[in-house]
């Protein structure tokens, strides 16, 4: 990639994988018939739609009747909100989530549902014992992302989900930034809804799935055909389908390479740029591998993000759902950064066809329209 533009913003989505493409492609010239269709051309597409379900609970250790394909993660989590909460019920998120759960929030109040926000450390990670702190007799449910988007910290998923199975509160991941990063174990967990989407690990954009776990009603959001079992209604993208089973299939079956090699180039980024004579700050501990959040002290984020895309680079101020705002990126605020270091802050994300000389064009980059904005 070192002769060609560079994308340093793996976490906002990533390329699609050739062979997931050329599938996609098949499927869309040889398997057009509707999956509901009773004739021989709907059912091969209804076979494709089942192979694909069954194809990832597999990958994911769940039922495959407990996944439910939606067109990405903004709509799972939105199903999950408005499918399962009511007026009078009591609902604890994070105050640095996903737009797709915060920006419902206001929805769900004026509904008559009590929502409580919980605030991330100065570590950029969520502590369970605040949450359950928060539990009162009526709240019904709990949704935490696994992996903040804007820092890529970790949150402890497993001790809040055990939290909320002890008090048989219901919980909600959104898994949009893990699933495809690192292996889960759903039959393993007290998680009971589980969003993701496939284009944050090299699948198709516009088509995700909730897994909503054997027993858990939810309301679905669109009405019309049965399908998915009556959960969300319209013909389902059967290419796209197919192609995220194969995308989430090939990170599961490269997972051990894909680690070691992120790993690696994680490394080399940070000791590349601490050999440059630059002043910054890494945000966020316990972080996905590949996924840097940093301050780049008196440089504005805004201003390296389109110097650098003058000279090819891509890289990304807070988080790409909120990238047509100015504001200073939410995460970072919510761990008590100051605005003015918040607003010095870009995210730089690694994706698997990064090598070491486009590692060194971004540092040598950087260090270049660093030296030249500070002299203004």
């Amino acid at each position: 990639m070192s002769n060609s533009p560079l994308y340093f913003d793996i976490a906002a989505t990533t390329p699609l994988d050739k062979d997931v493409a050329n599938l996609m492609n098949t499927i869309n010239l040889e398997n057009f018939g509707n999956p509901s269709s009773i004739h021989s051309f709907g059912q091969k597409s209804h076979n494709i739609v089942e192979r694909s379900r069954e194809k990832i609970a597999k990958i994911l250790n769940c039922k495959s009747s407990e996944l439910f394909f939606t067109s990405g993660g903004s709509e799972s989590n939105n199903i999950v909100l408005k499918g399962v909460l009511e007026k009078g019920d009591h609902f604890i998120t994070s105050s640095y989530e996903h737009p797709s759960v915060l920006g419902l929030t206001d929805e769900l109040q004026e509904k008559g549902i009590e929502v409580t926000f919980i605030k991330p450390n100065q570590d950029g990670m969520l502590n369970a014992l605040d949450i359950k702190k928060a539990f009162k007799e009526n709240t019904k449910m709990v949704s935490i992302m696994y992996v903040n988007n804007e820092l890529g910290t970790i949150n402890p998923i497993k001790d809040i989900a055990q939290f909320c199975n002890e008090h048989n509160i219901l919980f909600h991941t959104d898994a949009v930034q893990y699933v495809g990063k690192k292996n889960i174990n759903l039959n393993d967990s007290h998680i009971d809804f589980l969003s993701i989407g496939a284009h944050k690990f090299y699948g198709p954009k516009g088509i995700g799935l909730l897994y909503c776990k054997s027993g858990k009603k939810v309301n679905p959001l669109i009405s019309g055909g049965g399908q998915e079992s009556g959960l969300r209604a319209g013909t389902e993208n059967i290419s796209s389908i197919a192609g995220m089973a194969l995308a989430l299939e090939i990170a599961h079956n490269t997972y051990d390479e894909n680690k070691k090699n992120i790993l690696e180039l994680e490394n080399y980024f940070i000791d590349t740029l601490n050999k440059a004579d630059i002043n910054y700050r890494v945000n966020g501990s316990n972080r996905l591998a590949g996924i840097f959040n940093i301050t780049f002290f008196n440089v504005q984020g805004h201003s390296l993000l389109m110097n650098l895309d003058i000279m090819g680079i891509a890289i990304s101020y807070g988080s790409a759902c909120s990238s047509g705002s100015a504001n200073a990126p939410l995460a970072l605020l919510e761990i008590g950064m100051p605005k003015e270091e918040a607003a010095c802050s870009v995210r730089i994300s690694i994706g698997k066809m990064i090598t070491k000389q486009d590692i060194d064009k971004l540092i040598k980059s950087l260090s270049a329209i660093i030296v030249r904005i500070q002299k203004k």
